[in-house]
């Protein structure tokens, strides 16, 4: 690929991150708790659905956030527009690699 083209493929992704507010990194689970006592839908056996974000972070560190059933379809589009950002960052270092390395080889054209 050439310096231009690499260059205008880079420039193009990198314009598609302009609205990466919202975004949110994690993943979305379903849980079910249980009241250890006097809930008689738990002593059923049924317990209380709950939706819960859970990041992990360096050191084995986790955050769970509790979510109301309303938040899922707007945390589920954010966790999707992170992933997009991610993919996008990965392409974008990509073609920043192959620049340098396009960048080198003229480099050593022009001295030889």
């Amino acid at each position: 690929m050439a310096r231009e083209q690499a260059t205008r493929k880079r420039d193009k992704l990198a314009a598609t991150l302009n609205h990466c507010g919202d975004v949110l990194r994690g993943s979305l689970l379903e849980r079910t708790t249980f009241h250890s006592s006097g809930c008689p839908k738990c002593s059923r056996g049924e317990g209380h659905p709950q939706w819960v974000l859970n990041v992990n972070y360096p050191g084995a560190k986790t955050r769970q956030l509790s979510l109301r059933p309303e938040q899922v379809p707007q945390v589920r589009k954010a966790l999707q527009r992170y992933r997009k950002v991610k993919e996008t960052l990965e392409a974008i270092s990509e073609l920043n690699q192959h620049l340098l390395q396009l960048q080198r080889d003229e480099s050593k054209e022009r001295k030889s």
